[in-house]
């Protein structure tokens, strides 16, 4: 009798601590970063060590099969050591939560929240003030049939943006937004025809400054060999409520992962969409990813990554941003874990102040049990 094949069972998987259906997963992160320009300068380069300190929790409850809930909190506390720029702590909280076959065989609801408060942004952030305290919230709820080779859904999202300075109260606003969307299984999970619909209308504190936009998305979603893929294509189009003035051009969504052995992985993401602008307007957002991840040996892993981000202003302010990053992490036990790395950031601005060119490098650890 020939043996049963044998479960690859990864040596420094969490394990978390069990009580009945509740699953706890703490962890603490330390990180130690170098930067040669801490207040995003271009002239005045202000060298600076930033310490951070991250203590987190993540809950997994799930009494039965078709139920499940999760829960994660990260609390940060970020210390510039020379103090050319101004400490602040971040709190981070995600919750989601999915059930099966509700009601009607094929049918799941499922629900979220994500939460960020902070006092500063990362260098690539071209929609939020940095170094200004904020609050952002996401909650959705949405519901999806599976029935033979069809599927629909349709999903309702509320978020805010909330600046704690009353000088930055003209950046508030908030966005109502539902999308329905479906899919038709040529050949099962090898190759899928995708649509959406997305209607958001945003809501400024600035008057007249409210708009809503449409997004058209169709395209095909599968797999073939290692390829991994999707991508949709279509129209936008943003138009002001209150007066006669509106922006509209191509939009797309694609990703891409190719596993041609499993010591390499590389991805690549691009998207085009309309958002809210800092401080008042649309902009349009080109955003592009390209990620490789290198398991050099059993405990080591190389990640590299380059991102760039164009934003194109009704106000007539173009942003360019990119960043090249690399990032070693080498596991020293199945709870710990010690990371390196370095970061270049540059950014170029049209028509306003801004430009500035960032080079970092880090080390830390994380214990995660």
């Amino acid at each position: 009798m020939p043996a049963p094949p044998r479960i690859d069972v990864d040596p420094f998987e969490r394990h978390g601590l069990n009580w009945g259906h509740l699953k706890i997963y703490p962890s603490l992160a330390y990180d130690l970063t170098y930067t040669d320009n801490s207040t995003r300068s271009k002239d005045r380069r202000d060298e600076d060590f930033l310490q951070e300190y991250t203590p987190g929790i993540e809950l997994r409850f799930s009494p039965q099969e078709l139920m499940q809930l999760t829960f994660a909190y990260e609390f940060g506390w970020h210390d510039y050591l020379k103090d050319t720029a101004k400490d602040y702590l971040s709190h981070k909280s995600i919750t989601e939560g999915s059930v099966k076959n509700i009601f009607v065989e094929g049918l799941t609801l499922s629900f979220g929240n994500a939460y960020l408060q902070s006092g500063n942004t990362s260098a690539l952030e071209n929609l939020l003030v940095a170094f200004s305290r904020y609050e952002t919230n996401s909650a959705y709820t949405k519901a999806e049939y599976h029935f033979n080779r069809f599927t629909l859904g349709g999903k309702c999202t509320y978020g805010l943006v909330d600046y704690f300075a009353r000088a930055e109260h003209p950046q508030d606003y908030q966005a109502h937004s539902a999308e329905l969307a479906g899919a038709y299984s040529f050949i099962p999970t090898r190759l899928n025809l995708i649509g959406s619909y997305n209607f958001t209308r945003t809501l400024r504190t600035v008057p007249g400054e409210d708009f809503d936009t449409h997004t058209l998305l169709v395209g095909i979603q599968g797999a073939y060999s290692k390829l991994a893929f999707s991508a949709g294509g279509g129209w936008t189009v943003a138009q002001f409520v209150e007066r006669d003035e509106r922006d509209e051009g191509p939009a797309f969504n694609a990703k891409l992962a190719y596993t041609p052995h499993t010591r390499l992985t590389m991805s690549l993401e691009a998207s085009r969409r309309f958002a809210a602008a800092v401080q008042t307007g649309i902009t349009t957002e080109t955003d592009v990813k390209f990620s490789l991840a290198v398991q050099l040996m059993r405990r080591g892993r190389l990640t590299l990554d380059y991102t760039r981000n164009d934003s194109q202003r009704t106000n007539n302010i173009d942003q360019l941003s990119f960043a090249y990053s690399g990032a070693f992490e080498y596991k020293l036990a199945r709870f710990a874990a010690a990371t390196a790395g370095f970061t270049h950031d540059e950014r170029q601005v049209k028509n306003a102040l801004g430009d500035f060119v960032i080079n970092e490098g880090h080390v830390g650890f994380k214990l995660a049990w």
